[in-house]
């Protein structure tokens, strides 16, 4: 499908991304770029003028606007921020019909209904330097056509889950290219623990061609860049950070995947807990 039918399928519909950070406009400037009407695309952000000077520097000041206003009237609904920034957002305001597409790492779907009002759907994709080379990935769950649109759209290529367990891993996944550009390790043992977690998660047969089209056998880096590369690829507390440390430590690729797994599941609990906590609070 072309990007003239995709925008077509849109019907008119408004896009909004919750977050502007290096995800969120990675997601917006595909879309414009591929033909997508600023009035047409909602973003909003924390506040930051830095993150303000960036978005009039890239033509899409029109675009900003508070996050309740973007909640209630945009027709799809991309949340880009933080997984503990969840909280803070207003899911009760979302337009009735609205898609929510929900691109934070760890939170599962039951627990994004009792924040959000409306259809809500998980994603999960590449990091954003690959959305904006064109060479970008994405899994999503449940499936949902207007996803696809939308993931299409943005130039990225769609790798199906079939449960949500198989979406987490992915999260693992998409991790996986940062540390090996930025670490050297046994070329055996990366294989292995891949192979291994294709085994149980059938996403890792493709997921497993996409990261080695965007891992170059080498880089000219010394050590000091490698690891100031490291930094930047890793957010504090992130599921990258800790398959890292991880590694940093000793410890096998395979027992880095397992530690992004198990981060993942993490954040998942904390949320919860502090869901269950709000909750209290409030009755």
């Amino acid at each position: 499908m072309n990007k003239n039918s995709l925008l077509e399928d849109f019907y008119g519909a408004t896009i909004g991304i919750i977050g502007f950070g290096h995800l969120g406009h990675s997601l917006a400037v595909p879309l414009v770029r591929n033909g997508l009407p600023k009035e047409r695309l909602m973003i909003s952000h924390r506040g930051s003028e830095a993150t303000r000077n960036h978005a009039v520097k890239l033509g899409l000041e029109s675009c900003l606007t508070d996050t309740p206003v973007l909640m209630s009237r945009a027709d799809i609904i991309i949340v880009a921020t933080r997984p503990q920034d969840v909280l803070s957002l207003p899911g009760d305001v979302v337009k009735p019909g609205s898609l929510v597409i929900s691109c934070m790492a760890g939170l599962p779907i039951d627990l994004l209904k009792t924040i959000f009002r409306g259809d809500v759907r998980r994603m999960m994709c590449s990091g954003p330097d690959t959305i904006l080379e064109g060479r970008g990935v994405a899994t999503m769950y449940p499936a949902d056509p207007r996803t696809d649109d939308v993931l299409r759209l943005m130039g990225m290529r769609i790798f199906g889950s079939s449960f949500e367990e198989e979406l987490d891993s992915f999260t693992v996944g998409i991790c996986i290219p940062a540390i090996l550009l930025n670490m050297r390790l046994d070329e055996d043992d990366v294989k292995s623990a891949i192979l291994g977690m294709e085994r149980r998660y059938p996403v890792y047969g493709a997921l497993r061609g996409w990261i080695e089209e965007v891992t170059p056998p080498d880089l000219a880096l010394d050590t000091d860049d490698r690891r100031a590369n490291l930094e930047n690829v890793s957010t504090k507390g992130g599921i990258t950070q800790a398959m890292t440390s991880v590694l940093l430590e000793g410890g096998s690729f395979g027992a880095a995947l397992r530690r992004g797994m198990e981060r993942g599941q993490e954040i998942t609990d904390a949320i919860r807990a502090e869901i269950m906590t709000s909750s209290k609070r409030a009755v």
